[in-house]
């Protein structure tokens, strides 16, 4: 492949990151509109995960990818799949509690967690740029809060927390067990885990809630399932397009899109320190993730 080629293809990639980090906004921003209709938090989550299997299951016989995975590696995706469902159960509790923009900004610690765990595994300590780094994010956090969280709901932030710890347990299980394996099926197997381990809580707790059926009823559903879906699929393909690094660098947009999309559309109101508590968390993630890449390339080649 051309030098020219290899570089339209990674355009191509990033335009397509784009398009996942905002789907998965609109996702975000869609969800309090489905509670407004009457549909609980974990019913939203378990309904969006059959949609990704479904489509998962359909486009991967398409896509000529394979729908089987080595028993070991269906435990490890079984694992993935149910930190996972912490993450997203955490996540769209939290939008019930707190504002959406400030929900998101929260999880966005996850990176800094799965870095943490990683250290752990190989049993070195954190380079000072790596402390840094979520040092610089905690203080975008307390910006965006406003540093006067009495206004806010604290088991919003409590489950904002547990999300991420929930998001980074999922990352560090599929780079440490599953990354020599497709990562389309990997999903696929995330996915049905997470099915499995929602409509459990479901179960457990009979917090199933759904709205009338009607097309106002379940419009909002509908929306969340689509982007979701889309953002999904589109990570995927950016990142086979233009590589981990450079699509992880563009799915940190997503906290900006939200924090956008919740002042038009969820009446949350567009505050400066919001604004810039959330570019300081951003950067600090994309600083952190380029001083990563770099690391890595340096050792490739040493």
């Amino acid at each position: 492949m051309s030098m020219a080629a290899v570089m339209d293809r990674s355009r191509l990639g990033v335009a397509v990151a784009f398009v996942s980090a905002l789907a998965l906004a609109i996702n975000d921003v869609s969800v309090p509109f489905s509670y407004e209709r009457g549909f609980s938090a974990p019913t939203v989550v378990l309904i969006r995960f059959i949609a990704l299997v479904a489509v998962l299951a359909i486009l991967l016989p398409l896509l000529n990818h394979p729908l089987r995975l080595p028993r070991k590696a269906v435990a490890h995706a079984f694992g993935s799949g149910l930190c996972l469902s912490v993450g997203t159960l955490g996540l769209l509790g939290a939008f019930a509690f707190i504002p959406v923009s400030l929900a998101v900004v929260i999880i966005f610690v996850f990176p800094f967690l799965t870095a943490v765990m990683e250290c752990v595994y190989q049993r070195r300590r954190p380079a000072p740029f790596e402390l840094l780094c979520p040092l610089a994010a905690l203080v975008g956090i307390g910006m965006a809060i406003g540093f006067e969280p009495q206004d806010l709901d604290p088991r919003g932030i409590l489950l904002a927390l547990i999300s991420a710890v929930g998001f980074g347990g999922s990352v560090f299980w599929n780079s440490v067990a599953l990354r020599d394996f497709d990562g389309v099926t990997v999903t696929l197997y995330i996915a049905c885990a997470a099915v499995l381990a929602v409509g459990a809580f479901l179960f457990a707790t009979g917090s199933f809630r759904i709205a009338s059926l009607s097309l106002n009823g379940w419009l909002p559903v509908f929306v969340t399932c689509v982007f979701y879906v889309i953002a999904t699929v589109c990570m995927y393909k950016a990142i086979e397009l233009a590589g981990g690094p450079t699509s992880a660098m563009v799915f940190n947009l997503e906290p900006i899109f939200v924090v956008v999309l919740a002042a038009a559309f969820l009446d949350e109101g567009w505050t400066w320190s919001r604004a810039l508590g959330s570019m300081v968390v951003v950067s600090a993630i994309v600083v952190a993730e380029w001083w990563r890449s770099r690391a890595v390339r340096k050792l490739a080649l040493s």
